[in-house]
């Protein structure tokens, strides 16, 4: 199983509009082959911080998500929107 978190950061001001596009790209990526959970929390004391966490069956899965057509449109339509550098982290399951 691959398990990560990425947190990200909105422009300043623009944490709804990136919540959006959470919403369009979260079902999508739940259909995905391999795709267990695709979770999107947004910070209660920052409004442009969110922290997504994710769950594959395995490697291939987790590449396939990168590589959909619907990622890609994600990615596209919130360039404008994230601030700086997207922090991924991976984990093993130990318990």
């Amino acid at each position: 199983m691959v398990v990560l978190t990425a947190v990200l950061k909105a422009v300043s001001g623009k944490g709804d509009d990136l919540e959006r596009e959470f919403k369009k790209l979260t079902p999508k990526v739940l259909k995905d082959p391999g795709a267990i959970t695709y979770i999107v929390h947004r910070a209660l004391d920052d409004p442009d911080k969110f922290l997504v966490y994710e769950q594959y069956e395995n490697q291939d899965a987790f590449k396939y998500h990168g590589q959909t057509g619907h990622f890609k449109a994600y990615k596209e339509a919130t360039k404008a929107l994230v601030s700086g550098k997207t922090e991924v982290v991976f984990y093993n399951k130990v318990a």
